[in-house]
């Protein structure tokens, strides 16, 4: 589980500060943001641990999901433009510098004054109501697979016989 999450937040681990703290890259999606290295890190990390392995999976679904949400509603609207970061170094990547973390702020704000009385977000509910299924989904599946994570170290030591007894 450890796996999966770090890998979901590791191309913004690796860009992030390459880009803004060391000015090392041209933006804050590049390098790790690209296909061209994110398939063979992949690639490599199921090598390393075997395809049959969950660890090398999980690192794998966690990496591409990340670069799945950074790009899925460019992709759908098919502004091409938007998701060059997908191929840098052949394409330069998008600039953000009017993305910043205040214009962030801004339009979660003014996003949080659109709701209606009823509720819902008035400009961007059909993407709302796919984020609540999609979640929703996820801890259902959860749950299914006997939501694995939450164990406790007591419940393997219950198993275990007691000497003296």
């Amino acid at each position: 589980m450890g796996v999966l999450i770090v890998s979901t937040q590791l191309p913004d681990l690796v860009d992030k500060p390459l880009a803004y703290s060391f000015s090392v890259l041209p933006e804050g999606r590049a390098l790790m943001h690209s296909l061209l290295v994110a398939l063979p890190v992949c690639l490599y990390v199921l090598a390393l641990y075997g395809v049959q392995s969950d660890t090398g999976w999980a690192f794998t679904t966690g990496y591409l999901s990340h670069l799945l949400g950074d790009s899925y509603r460019s992709l759908l609207a098919g502004q091409w433009a938007d998701v060059s970061f997908l191929l840098w170094p052949l394409y330069p990547p998008p600039d953000y510098s009017a993305n910043g973390f205040g214009v962030h702020w801004e339009q979660l704000l003014a996003a949080i004054g659109d709701i209606t009385v009823a509720g819902v977000f008035t400009g961007d509910l059909p993407m709302m109501v796919y984020q609540v299924v999609l979640a929703s989904v996820v801890v259902l599946w959860w749950l299914y697979e006997g939501a694995p994570g939450i164990r406790t170290t007591d419940t393997h030591a219950r198993d275990e016989p007691r000497i003296g007894n």
